[in-house]
């Protein structure tokens, strides 16, 4: 194992064609012969629903949705002959920086192979996709999706090549069909060796540990989300927001909003049973169309909302079976994991009670409060011991039933010290945020000003201690979340921009944003709290068979704004200046006391 890479070797043998012999199909899919611990053979009670099922799975894991930059090599060449103005070292520079990103030493690099578990509860298995926007997992219940005449419980990796992807397209409703996981022998196929990144496994765990986190929850019907598909499918929306909005009121159906067009679209499944109405703003709608094969043999779609930047958990009951997928909540690629996970840190772990709980899964899995009871230590102990051993990919959770299995992601797990951090550069945002010179903080946010519909300008220095500099940085983030508009003094900001991704300086300015956001969301309810809140943004909604009204109510030092009106992009506004800041808060908490005792539910969240 590297630093930066987790070293894998697999063997799999050839796949091979399905054996159809009248009414019977028997495909066999050769699973890793290296780490050879599980197998199975398996008749399908519901071939159909199977094989939609894994061609779902194949579908997520192939998308990628990172942008892919084109070679300019040839136009540089041609350049160079016409005796144009382009240097030699600028197409050496090019030649190199692709090579290593896209060459032979950088192929070498590939994300985990789906992950199989097999036991005598069922069949799993699990897909990450390799831009870490998507994450799911199949479970198959053993005596309900299927029959095993054999079995081996374990866990191990499989492949879902187009060829093999094709062999179960062939699956059919009609015909008895067995499927064959087994492990690929001794002489067949070829050994390779291939690196998983770290940042991926990192990414992988994240998305698990999020999971964990209070969820608000609630049902749908499989037409709800069809209509949601449907819709997307005749439009095309040309500027942002680009979000699926959920609102929930206690007591009523949830409502389905999607933006910028405010189409609203009235669930059919079951009431919100939460305590409190709120508004949550999802991003990545359109990866939803994966599921789009599913949606026939659903009975319901369950959805589990963490909050902002924060995956969304959709898991469809198929009877028999259960998918999960999560997506991931960030769009700015670049700065995955540096504020939007930062909360997830297994901080102090407790060893003794770490090993204790492992020792427990590994018996069978178990709910937080049954490894309470059986560790005799409160839930709050156990949970910084079981994001240790899921962010290193030694148990999963499941949930779907809010469970914890054991489940390990690689025959060795990585050292937790390697899984830190993303990279070498979220470190650095990571030790600046951690140090101070001349008796102040060395990051530190000078101004966050709201631009409406725009977004969130931010804005603050930076001191360097080691390298004996100062920066100056700011950032636009637009209602998507995305940057949209950037600068910084550092070398780096004015070599190449954000083409290099956000300078260290950036990540530790919007890692400060996020930790201060946090800080005075869990104080605001106090009169302590509310002296500290100097600048912020609330918006609030209401809507009813007329339509819908969004009040965003901002408080800047000394001055209140208040935009209002029946769309976000066409509202009215009105300011109000005030002689101290003390007056301006007062008049501002006054406003969001009064919207909330209209009727108004506080959406702040999903912004």
């Amino acid at each position: 194992m590297t630093s930066q890479a987790a070293e894998v070797r697999v063997r799999y043998a050839p796949a091979t064609d399905p054996v159809a012999e009248g009414d019977a199909f028997r495909l066999r899919i050769p699973t890793d012969g290296i780490r050879a611990e599980c197998a199975l053979v398996a008749e399908l009670s519901r071939p159909g629903v199977a094989r939609d099922a894994l061609l779902t799975m194949g579908e997520i894991l192939t998308s990628d949705l990172r942008f892919r930059p084109r070679s300019r090599a040839d136009y540089l060449a041609y350049l160079l002959a016409q005796g144009k103005r382009v240097t030699q070292e600028v197409w050496n520079a090019q030649r190199d920086f692709l090579r290593s990103k896209y060459g032979e030493a950088a192929q070498e690099e590939s994300p985990l192979d789906p992950v199989l578990s097999v036991d005598e509860r069922g069949l799993s298995i699990e897909v990450f996709s390799a831009d870490e926007s998507a994450y799911a997992r199949l479970w198959m219940k053993a005596d309900q999706a299927y029959r095993a005449s054999e079995l081996r419980a374990g866990t191990s990796y499989v492949r879902l090549p187009p060829a093999l992807l094709a062999a179960l397209g062939r699956l059919r409703s009609y015909r008895s069909s067995t499927l064959e996981l087994s492990p690929t022998a001794a002489g067949e196929g070829d050994e390779q060796r291939f690196l998983v990144p770290l940042r991926w496994i990192r990414a992988f765990g994240q998305v698990q540990s999020a999971s964990t986190l209070p969820l608000r929850s609630f049902e749908l019907a499989p037409v709800d989300l069809y209509n949601v598909l449907l819709t997307l499918r005749q439009r095309r929306a040309r500027k942002p927001p680009r979000a699926l909005r959920y609102e929930l009121v206690p007591g009523e159906r949830p409502r389905l909003v999607l933006e910028p067009w405010e189409v609203v679209i009235e669930s059919t499944g079951a009431v919100y049973e939460g305590a409190m109405p709120m508004v949550v703003r999802t991003w990545g709608r359109n990866r939803l169309s994966v599921l789009a094969r599913l949606l026939p043999h659903a009975r319901s779609v369950r959805i589990h909302l963490v909050g902002p930047g924060l995956p969304a958990y959709y898991v469809i009951d198929l009877g028999d079976a259960e998918l999960t997928l999560a997506l991931s909540g960030w769009t700015d690629a670049g700065w995955a994991g540096i504020a939007t996970f930062d909360l997830l840190d297994a901080g102090e772990v407790d060893e003794v009670l770490a090993r204790k709980a492992l020792s427990l899964l590994q018996q069978g899995p178990r709910t937080l409060a049954e490894l309470a009871t059986e560790t005799g230590r409160a839930t709050t102990e156990l949970r910084p011991a079981l994001l240790h051993h899921i962010q290193r990919g030694i148990v999963m959770h499941d949930v779907a039933h809010g469970r914890y299995v054991h489940r390990p992601l690689l025959s060795v797990p990585p050292d937790p010290e390697a899984l830190r951090f993303r990279d070498a550069r979220e470190a650095e945002a990571h030790r600046l945020l951690a140090s101070r010179t001349d008796g102040k903080d060395a990051v530190r946010l000078t101004r966050v000003h709201d631009l409406g519909s725009e977004g969130t300008k931010i804005e603050g220095e930076v001191d360097d201690p080691q390298a004996h500099r100062s920066y100056k940085t700011s950032f636009t983030l637009d209602r998507e979340g995305r940057t949209v508009d950037a600068s910084c003094t550092s070398p780096q900001f004015r070599r190449s921009g954000l083409r290099e991704g956000p300078t260290v300086p950036m990540m530790a300015l919007r890692l400060l944003y996020a930790r201060q956001r946090a800080e005075l969301e869990r104080a605001r309810n106090t009169e302590e709290g509310r002296r500290l809140i100097r600048a912020e943004t609330r918006t609030f909604v209401r809507r009813d068979r007329t339509g819908s009204l969004t009040f965003r109510v901002s408080l800047d030092h000394r001055q209140v704004t208040v935009r209002w009106g029946p769309h976000p992009d066409r509202m009215r506004m009105q300011r109000l200046l005030f002689s101290t800041p003390e007056e301006a808060s007062t008049e501002y908490f006054g406003r969001l006391e009064k919207l909330s005792y209209k009727g108004f539910i506080d959406a702040s969240a999903a912004d």
